[in-house]
């Protein structure tokens, strides 16, 4: 890779300094200059030209005598040998270095649409059966997994790949709303759900060959209950939990505080997935460079700043992946929607609203089970823990016009946490005027308000910051990235936090998740009254037995934060796949990812 630079660096700089317009032609220069050009020592020159000359890049004629000047030629494109370069890296799996080969000053523009048009090659399905080749589907990716370690997960992608490498006791089926069996065959509980068994499968394996126990669902929980501070996202799924022991090799029973009728809920939850005691720690959480271990249909086999590749794993106890690899490699933040459309990669989750697929693509498209969220800090001194205040901004946030303006046309407006099959009549959210009327109400003395975002969510926070300057409330604008988002310190420094909750299939769990999880927005700005009532109404909730009942009671839950106005609804969104239709088994969840294992490749016409 060097080489190919310093050919690239020191052809685009000759050319610039001696204004020239080709130099495929000898042009003088001295080992000096090239030195200056490279940022090099001139014996080091020496060994470039050689190894130059060698690639049969240059023909160089060295000065004879004082005052000759030696004589390079430059053979080659320092586009072309760059391009040769960047696929060398993107075979080994580092799509960020490649591209960033093509920022040299000087270089011909067009070399990075040459290059994206390489890549859609490709991305997409490789191998066939009779090939004995692995079946590959390559994937690109642009957001990055932050980790894989179940406790820890708090994002969507992360809990996507999870569910890819681990398994759980019991599987949420969102197709029939109910819970199935999954590492356990059965379970039980006494009369007042105090007391819950579980009954395992045998001859499960995990990745690295071990058969699952019962001391491995024990540790999990344990671990899980014990990891990190009150503020880790998950440990509040065990929270009830008084005993977990082992009854024999392949049966586990759990003792609870309290009644928890929600219990078979949370060990669903992939966060709660089971791992090895041998592998993990019960001190801490897995480094980032760990590879997990679970039993699921995937091995993750690479997990590093290029990419994620997971390869099917030939023991899992159902029914296996169809392809034998999956590899995702993550596309620099740098690439604009322009060149991005240029990757025909088979598979795509684009703006295609705005950037048409091609006509023979097939389409699928869900409603995302959340909502963007604005998040009042009333943890925090200021403008924002006035009511009066809090209700200006749903007056002037106007989502029928961020949607128009941005174009979101995915989007819907919210007034919960989730979408409701019949869309009602939206929220009145457009009134500066009474909007101007509660900020003189609250004495509001235009004091600037701090408003935190990620990347993901800035264009919606940058509309809602020209609508607060419209009445008057300057807004200090601060990006996090999604590990700041995590860290509640930082959390609790904004005034008000715009970022968005997307719930797993299970509504029940993920709803109740919007309350409990101790670094996210809703539960880390909440007052220590609304923490309590919180807590108290999950308690009653749990102690109920009837289904129906307990779905009804927490889908009423919203009003305990959208009564005071402490978290505004913004927008649902539509995640829209489109998809060669040589690609087949495509299922798409509520998290807006499709099912790696069911994927297959059909290799004939397909209509």
């Amino acid at each position: 890779m060097q080489l190919a630079l310093q050919y690239a660096q020191l052809k685009t700089s000759v050319t610039r300094v001696l204004q020239i317009p080709h130099t495929y032609m000898d042009v003088p220069v001295s080992v000096e200059e090239i030195a200056g050009y490279l940022y090099c020592t001139e014996r080091n020159v020496k060994i470039l030209i050689r190894k130059m000359s060698e690639m049969g890049w240059i023909v160089w004629t060295p000065g004879r005598g004082r005052g000759h000047r030696s004589m390079i030629r430059f053979l080659v494109p320092a586009e072309d040998v760059l391009m040769a370069e960047a696929k060398i890296h993107v075979e080994q799996g580092n799509l960020n270095h490649a591209m960033s080969l093509f920022q040299m000053e000087g270089l011909d523009g067009s070399v990075m649409d040459r290059f994206l048009a390489w890549l859609g090659s490709y991305f997409g399905y490789k191998g066939n059966c009779d090939s004995g080749n692995p079946e590959t589907l390559r994937l690109p990716m642009q957001i990055r997994v932050l980790t894989l370690d179940p406790v820890d997960v708090l994002f969507s992608r992360d809990l996507h790949f999870v569910k890819q490498a681990f398994d759980t006791l019991l599987y949420f089926n969102p197709l029939c709303g109910s819970l199935e069996p999954g590492l356990a065959h059965e379970w039980e509980c006494n009369a007042d759900a105090t007391v819950w068994t579980f009954f395992l499968r045998k001859r499960v394996r995990f990745h690295h060959g071990r058969e699952l126990t019962a001391d491995d669902v024990v540790f999990s929980f344990n671990r899980l209950r014990s990891l990190g501070t009150e503020d880790s996202p998950n440990r509040w799924l065990l929270n009830s939990v008084k005993d977990i022991r082992a009854v024999d090799r392949l049966t586990v029973r759990m003792e609870l505080a309290a009644p928890n009728y929600m219990l078979p809920h949370y060990v669903s939850s992939y966060q709660a997935a089971i791992v090895p005691a041998d592998v993990y720690s019960a001190t801490k959480v897995a480094d980032a460079s760990m590879l997990p271990v679970g039993t699921g249909p995937f091995r993750i086999t690479r997990h590093d700043a290029g990419g994620v590749t997971l390869e099917a794993f030939e023991e899992y106890y159902k029914e296996g992946a169809h392809l034998d690899r999956i590899e995702l490699l993550y596309v620099p933040d740098n690439v604009s929607d322009r060149r991005w459309q240029q990757l025909n990669f088979q598979m795509g989750k684009l703006n295609h609203y705005k950037q048409p697929a091609p006509a023979h693509w097939c389409k699928k498209e869900v409603m995302m089970l959340g909502s963007s969220t604005v998040v009042f800090n009333l943890r925090k001194n200021g403008a924002q823990q006035a009511l009066e205040f809090r209700q200006a901004i749903q007056l002037i946030v106007n989502r029928c016009g961020l949607i128009k303006e941005l174009g979101l046309y995915h989007a819907r407006p919210a007034a919960d946490f989730l979408p409701t099959d019949s869309p009602g009549v939206g929220p009145e959210d457009h009134q500066p005027e009474r909007a101007r009327e509660l900020l003189r109400e609250c004495g509001y003395n235009g004091e600037p308000i701090t408003m935190t975002f990620t990347l993901k969510n800035q264009p919606q926070a940058e509309w809602i910051h020209a609508r607060c300057q419209e009445v008057g409330i300057p807004v200090i604008l601060k990006l996090y990235t999604f590990e700041q988002m995590t860290k509640v310190p930082l959390l609790l420094e904004a005034d008000v936090i715009i970022g968005g909750v997307v719930a797993d299939d299970d509504e029940a769990r993920c709803l109740i998740e919007m309350y409990k999880v101790g670094n996210l927005a809703v539960r880390v700005c909440a007052t220590d009254e609304q923490r309590r009532v919180f807590d108290e109404t999950i308690a009653a909730i749990e102690n109920e037995p009837d289904r129906q009942v307990r779905l009804q009671r927490i889908r009423g839950m919203q009003d305990l934060v959208s009564k005071n106005f402490s978290v505004l609804f913004l927008l649902h969104t539509t995640q829209q796949l489109v998809y060669s239709p040589h690609l087949q088994g495509i299922t798409f969840n509520t998290l807006g990812w499709f099912d790696f294992k069911n994927i297959w490749y059909h290799p004939g016409p397909v209509e």
